[in-house]
């Protein structure tokens, strides 16, 4: 269960659909392997339009801190990831396609 399950669906937006209309970007493309067993990880155009690549790369590893050592002892509905930087809230959300930076209202 996470966060969304109790919303309704109206409408899916493919993985690759939205990284070829922009909406999403691909980021590390080279170290997928390393930073994420292979799964993808993308960020909303305007996070990656925002934060360097160095902001994102330190957002990503306080995810991946946050992923191995907290996320197993949150209760499964507290297990949303939320950072911020420049004084904005941001998001790493997962799905069964890839890892999402983005800001709540991107979603």
């Amino acid at each position: 269960m996470n966060t969304f399950d109790d919303f309704e669906v109206i409408s899916s937006y493919p993985l690759k659909q939205a990284i070829a209309d922009g909406a999403l970007v691909e980021v590390f493309k080279n170290r997928w392997q390393q930073l994420s067993e292979g799964k993808p990880l993308v960020a909303t155009a305007s996070l990656f339009n925002e934060i360097s690549l160095a902001g994102l790369m330190e957002i990503w590893n306080e995810f991946a801190h946050w992923y191995k050592y907290d996320k197993p002892a949150l209760p499964e509905n507290d297990q949303l990831f939320k950072t911020s930087m420049d004084n904005k809230t941001i998001l790493v959300v997962e799905d069964d396609k890839a890892f999402t930076l983005m800001y709540p209202e991107d979603y």
